[in-house]
C-alpha cells in the first residue's frame, strides 16, 4: 500500500503555526520584563480568564496535565501573584485567585500577547481575519467535541 506523498496540510500547518507563535511569545515577554515563561504567564492569564476556579478546572481548560500547572501555580504563588485557598464545598480542592501584585504582570503579558497578534496578522486583509479566527474555532470545537466523546464512553 505504501505512504502517501508527503504534505504539510492543515495539520501540520497548525502545530507548526502554534511552535512559532510560542517562539514569538516567549520573545515577546523577554522584551516586557515579567520574569515568567511562557507557561507561567499562560497560567497567570488563565487564572486571569478564569478566576476563583479549581485547579483541575484550569488545567482543563488550558489543556495541560494537572501536575505541570501545579509547578505553575507554585512558582506564581511563591511569588506573590497569585492565591490558593480552600474551595468551601471541598476541603481538598483548590481555588485559584489574582493578587493585586498580579495586575502590572497582566498588562505586560496583554502587550506581549498583541504584538504577536499583530505580527502574526500583518499580511493577512482585516476582513479575512475574522473569517481566520472562525474556522480555527470550529476545528477546536471539533477536536473538543470528539475529546467529549471520549470520556463519555
Amino acid at each position: 500500500m505504501g505512504l502517501p506523498e508527503p504534505n504539510v496540510g492543515v495539520t501540520m500547518l497548525v502545530v507548526d503555526l502554534a511552535r512559532l507563535l510560542r517562539r514569538n511569545f516567549e520573545a515577546e515577554l523577554s522584551k516586557v520584563d515579567t520574569g515568567l515563561t511562557a507557561g507561567e504567564a499562560r497560567t497567570l492569564f488563565y487564572v486571569w480568564r478564569l478566576p476563583g476556579q479549581r485547579q483541575a478546572v484550569l488545567a482543563d481548560a488550558m489543556y495541560v496535565e494537572p501536575m505541570t500547572l501545579v509547578g505553575y501555580l507554585d512558582t506564581l504563588e511563591k511569588a506573590g501573584l497569585i492565591n490558593r485557598c480552600t474551595d468551601p464545598n471541598d476541603r481538598r480542592a483548590k481555588l485559584v485567585e489574582l493578587t493585586p501584585k498580579a495586575q502590572p504582570l497582566l498588562e505586560n503579558i496583554g502587550t506581549a500577547l498583541q504584538a504577536v497578534r499583530s505580527r502574526a496578522l500583518d499580511n493577512i486583509p482585516s476582513d479575512k481575519r475574522q473569517v481566520l479566527e472562525a474556522l480555527l474555532q470550529t476545528m477546536k470545537d471539533g477536536l473538543l467535541e470528539e475529546v467529549s466523546k471520549g470520556k463519555q464512553k
